[in-house]
């Protein structure tokens, strides 16, 4: 950003690091080491978890060797991050279809809620079931756009 290097993100207990060289990341892992070991910091290795991300035209590497604290870092296709799936090939189809579902779910329960009331509330609810279905075309119809 500007003249300044961003090669990191930090949310409560989450860092997430990035950096265009394996070599490059494996020097931020060791800083990050270094600092955890100064300052008595333990770092769940399970949690941890490499993906790399690279242009269409480079072939996508099958896996990295980056270690933390001796460790190798396991490597995944995607990961979740913050709630949200980050996959390697940068597309966000899977992760659209599971909110997509997570609302249908939703609506469904609300659907079942309603269904003991009076047929003035039942006609406000099947207006909203509408209205949710609508943007759910939407949505499906938005998660196949070229990228």
């Amino acid at each position: 950003m500007g003249n300044m290097v961003v090669n990191n993100l930090l949310f409560a207990d989450d860092i997430c690091m990035f950096n265009p060289s394996v070599s490059g990341l494996q020097c931020l892992l060791n800083t990050c080491g270094d600092y955890a070991a100064e300052h008595e910091i333990i770092f769940n290795y399970n949690k941890a978890t490499d993906s790399l991300f690279c242009p269409k035209k480079y072939k996508q590497p099958s896996s990295s060797n980056v270690f933390l604290n001796g460790v190798r870092v396991q490597f995944f296709d995607q990961v979740k991050h913050l709630g949200v799936w980050i996959t390697a090939s940068l597309k966000d189809d899977d992760d659209i279809q599971r909110q997509v579902k997570s609302l249908y779910c939703a609506v469904n329960k609300l659907r079942g809620t309603f269904d003991q009331c009076y047929s003035a509330v039942k006609k406000h609810s099947i207006s909203c079931l509408i209205a949710c279905q609508r943007m759910l075309a939407s949505c499906r119809a938005n998660t196949h756009r070229p990228v």
